[in-house]
């Protein structure tokens, strides 16, 4: 009986060696980009087949916030779509699978729905303290300073994180430094990225917020 059994698990090892491996998922990338100041929405999508790393074409395309999305011919097969908006905290990709059945993806998009310094006036010798109204920083979010100075035309962009777990960074004063004295214009610009897996593909996707401008002035 135990030569037997034994002959039975070696048969049973050897047809799971014999299973060919699962092929990879299809990779959906996902963009978002929500501008306050010009009041629009901007979205783009692209599948990847999961072997080559080509683009491919999704069956059916695919639709955001109900508009469908137009291929843009000089990318390959790149879905892209822009209008009009106000911000929505879940914004939602929509397409059909080989069976015909409806997929969604909603990426998470943070806003800031305004932010200020603890100062009215700037200093390049000193650390400057930044709050917003907003939900802080997560996981797998950047913030990016946009500062802009249009007599002198310059821009100054400056990428920050932070772990204080709550909606308020510091500006180091070598950074201020490097920005410099001047009146600017700054927004900011939230960016978030997640991954996903469904049953029909992996999906990577990206999501930007674009705030409006505020003038600050920074001095000696």
């Amino acid at each position: 009986m135990k030569h037997i059994f034994f002959s039975i698990l070696t048969a049973l090892a050897f047809w799971h060696c014999q299973e060919p491996a699962p092929a990879p998922k299809n990779v959906l990338n996902c963009y978002v980009r929500y501008d306050v100041a010009g009041k629009k929405v901007k979205a783009e999508a692209s599948l990847r087949d999961g072997s080559s790393k080509n683009i491919i074409e999704l069956p059916g395309g695919i639709r955001f916030q109900s508009t469908e999305m137009k291929v843009l011919p000089v990318r390959g097969i790149t879905y892209s779509v822009e209008f009009p908006a106000v911000y929505t905290a879940a914004p939602v990709f929509e397409w059909k699978t080989q069976k015909g059945e409806k997929g969604e993806f909603k990426p998470g998009v943070p806003s800031i729905d305004s932010f200020f310094f603890a100062t009215k006036v700037l200093s390049i010798k000193n650390p400057s303290i930044l709050q917003w109204v907003g939900k802080p920083l997560g996981k797998g979010e950047t913030l990016v300073f946009m500062w802009e100075n249009t007599a002198e035309g310059r821009t100054v962009p400056m990428e920050v994180s932070t772990t204080l777990g709550a909606p308020i960074i510091e500006i180091p004063a070598a950074k201020m430094a490097q920005i410099g004295v001047g009146d600017w214009s700054l927004y900011l610009v939230r960016k978030r990225f997640e991954k996903a897996e469904l049953a029909d593909f992996l999906i990577e996707s990206s999501a930007e917020f674009y705030t409006k401008p505020m003038l600050v002035k920074i001095e000696d």
